[in-house]
């Protein structure tokens, strides 16, 4: 189980508290969509409130928005592996994940904006126990296979609070 107890989750260095008013408990096999407008706040939370509290039990890949500057790092971790490293960085991406040996979650924030559908299915992410998708695109529902999908809106007034609201996808 994935799970964020109920309270609120304050970032000071980003002047944002994020306010989680029920607990966030996701089954295994389960997708979970984080949304919300640009500025909401999800990329702050996925990097300082969701990894700190999931590392504690769950082994992740994480692949942020800003993956031009995590290329170097793909790049040199694939040849130190002996893979080939390929020409793209979507693909190097997907031969990244693929060579990770970590099937137990992995999110993905704003990761659909570097790939096409065919790279994408090329991760295998029913092979993950959890998938965390951050994205500002329409959502698409990559993770039908998958048993649960939920999601994770986030609503920004003015001001420093964001409120989290989770809502069961399906089954229903």
């Amino acid at each position: 189980m994935l799970e964020l107890a109920a309270q609120t989750y304050p970032v000071p260095h980003a002047g944002l508290s994020f306010i989680l008013d029920r607990p966030l408990a996701v089954p295994r096999h389960s997708c979970l969509y984080l949304s919300g407008d640009n500025g909401a706040g999800k990329s702050t939370f996925v990097e300082h409130v969701l990894i700190p509290g999931l590392r504690k039990k769950h082994s992740l890949l994480y692949l942020a928005q800003d993956m031009d500057l995590q290329q170097n790092t793909i790049r040199t971790t694939l040849a130190l592996l002996g893979h080939d490293v390929p020409e793209t960085l979507a693909d190097m991406a997907v031969a990244w994940v693929r060579t990770s040996g970590c099937r137990e979650l992995i999110i993905l924030d704003e990761f659909d904006k570097y790939v096409s559908d065919e790279q994408m299915q090329a991760l295998n992410l029913p092979g993950f126990n959890w998938v965390v998708q951050v994205s500002h695109l329409p959502r698409r529902e990559r993770c039908a296979e998958f048993s649960h999908g939920f999601e994770l809106h986030f609503d920004r007034q003015q001001g420093t609070d964001v409120n989290l609201r989770i809502t069961q996808l399906w089954p229903r």
